[in-house]
């Protein structure tokens, strides 16, 4: 029977997960602007350098 939920109960997991990342993780609070990809460095500098007179934070992540 333990077997059996390991079965069902990983799938479903990974599941939920991926459909969390794709589908609510990009929903931001009302007056926020919504989350972009950025996929060039060009659009990145562009957008980072439009906002001169505010404060700017970048995070950097790395999968290992």
């Amino acid at each position: 029977m333990a077997k059996n939920k390991w079965f069902w109960g990983l799938p479903g997991l990974v599941l939920l997960t991926v459909a969390w990342y794709f589908l609510l993780s990009a929903i931001t609070p009302n007056g926020q602007p919504p989350l972009t990809r950025l996929t060039s460095d060009d659009l990145f500098v562009s957008r980072f350098n439009r906002a001169a007179s505010n404060v700017r934070m970048v995070l950097l992540l790395s999968p290992t």
